[in-house]
This record gives structure tokens, C-alpha cells and sequence, in this order.
């Protein structure tokens, strides 16, 4: 898996948004709020490449149980495949 370089992450009053740029901007019309877990997913993606790794990262960063993280990843990169934000390799 990788980023669609398309979109990209900002902090905007605090908060972690994920917002379109070029030609992603002309199809997907909006902005997404990211908590904390997002982010880190969304930051590391490039780099873990599979929900495997991104699972072991997240257990290694945040106070959660392999269950729960299992499930969040798997949902919230699903999501991001879907709407074009990740690209599967």
C-alpha cells in the first residue's frame, strides 16, 4: 500500500485533516478528519506497506488491544482504498 500523493495531511486549528490536492481535488469534494490513530496510519503507510505491519507499529505506539487495532486498521485502510486515498501494490 502506498499514499495517493493527491492528498495530503494537514493541522489545521488542531485538528489532523486530510484534504485533496490536484486532480483529486476535482473528484473529491471535502475534508476528513483524522484522530490520532488515522494520522499515524496515514503517516506511516509508505513506510509499514501492509496491514500487518501497520498493526505492529500501532501496538507499538498507542495503549490498545491487538483485537481492536486489527479492526481499525483493516476498516480505516479499506475506506481509504475505496475512496482512492491509498493505493494497493
Amino acid at each position: 500500500m502506498k499514499r495517493n500523493t493527491n492528498f495530503i495531511l494537514r493541522e489545521i486549528a488542531g485538528e489532523n485533516i486530510l484534504v485533496a490536492t490536484g486532480e483529486a481535488a476535482q473528484i473529491f469534494n471535502g475534508m476528513i478528519t483524522l484522530n490520532d490513530v488515522a494520522s499515524f496510519i496515514w503517516k506511516n503507510i509508505d513506510e509499514c506497506k501492509t496491514v500487518d505491519k501497520l498493526i505492529a507499529s500501532i501496538l507499538d505506539e498507542f495503549d490498545i488491544d491487538e483485537e481492536t487495532a486489527k479492526r481499525d486498521v483493516q476498516n480505516f485502510t479499506t475506506e481509504l482504498i475505496t475512496m482512492g486515498m491509498v493505493i494497493e501494490e
